[in-house]
């Protein structure tokens, strides 16, 4: 049975995805460009025709996880914001909870950024563009009063949220979105 040739596009997201699985589960630092190459299983060729290196593909991906979470948070926001307080902490929630598959990857890049230079600088561009995109939505929608959640230690917060769940993948996900709301919802009235 003759294999089917993937387009150029499809064959990038194939790489994508598997290249997810292998920081995922190893790390960055931890995965090879060849080990990439070898689970996918194409020629180191072809590899570099469609990525130069493993930080290209970790950044692709890391692009493409902005833009599902830009999404989601817009996809939130499109309903009815009579009740703000709960519209945030429901958005906060689905940010820390949510499923998604690039949730554990930018978990991987708050632990790579410790030892990385390049990966730090882009943290720091990162947060940039969030807390100005935040800031801004706030000014158009009249929501000033929930600019306490864009700020260091909101965003530091969030982040240990989201490495704790990452390691401790066996919590009782009920029981921690009840107590979590809870927190959010003390936090958005303060």
């Amino acid at each position: 049975m003759e294999r089917k040739r993937l387009s150029k596009e499809e064959r990038r997201e194939q790489i994508k995805e598997i290249a997810l699985n292998l920081f995922v589960s190893r790390g960055y630092s931890k995965t090879t460009m060849d080990e990439i190459i070898q689970a996918v299983g194409i020629s180191k060729g072809g590899m570099y025709h469609h990525f130069s290196n493993k930080e290209e593909i970790f950044l692709e991906l890391l692009k493409d996880g902005s833009s599902y979470r830009k999404k989601v948070v817009l996809d939130h926001l499109k309903g009815n914001l009579q009740n703000r307080s709960e519209e945030i902490t429901e958005i906060l929630l689905d940010k820390i909870l949510d499923k998604n598959p690039y949730k554990n990857l930018y978990t991987v890049f708050l632990i790579e950024m410790q030892t990385n230079k390049r990966f730090k600088e882009l943290y720091e561009k990162i947060y940039e563009e969030g807390a100005n995109d935040f800031a801004e939505f706030c000014r158009k929608e009249g929501l000033d009063e929930y600019k306490s959640v864009n700020n260091r230690e909101f965003t530091f917060l969030m982040n240990c949220l989201y490495m704790g769940i990452y390691l401790f993948d066996d919590i009782d996900m009920e029981k921690l979105r009840y107590m979590l709301k809870i927190m959010f919802d003390a936090y958005l009235k303060y």
